[in-house]
């Protein structure tokens, strides 16, 4: 698996969402402080709008979710499956931190 880093920790809000790039392809990172860091093409898979980064972040029962901000589909963080319509995914991406920074895995620039 390549990994490219994408920015310094300490660049990504807690409790919220950045967009950035991976090469080419739009995601969405979310830092969630002791909970983790996750990530997501960015892509809305109902409209295919780039804006999940934008979205809130909220948990039903006991699992975490991205509310898209424009028809309100929540996308599993982790797994990227639509609560409301098993059709919708949004494509996950392993993301990981170090020391170094914030790294995604794919294809980068």
């Amino acid at each position: 698996m390549n990994w490219t880093q994408v920015c310094e920790k300490e660049a990504l809000p807690e409790g919220a969402g950045v967009a950035a790039w991976l090469g080419s392809r739009p995601v969405a990172i979310f830092n969630l402080g002791r909970r983790g860091l996750y990530a997501l093409d960015n892509r809305c898979p109902a409209t295919g709008v780039s804006l999940l980064a934008r979205g809130q972040v909220c948990e039903f029962a006991g699992e975490l979710y991205v509310c898209s901000p424009l028809y309100k589909q929540h996308f599993h963080l982790t797994t990227g499956e639509c609560l409301e319509d098993t059709e919708l995914n949004a494509i996950p991406i392993a993301v990981k931190a170090d020391a170094a920074g914030v790294w995604l895995a794919g294809e980068g620039a």
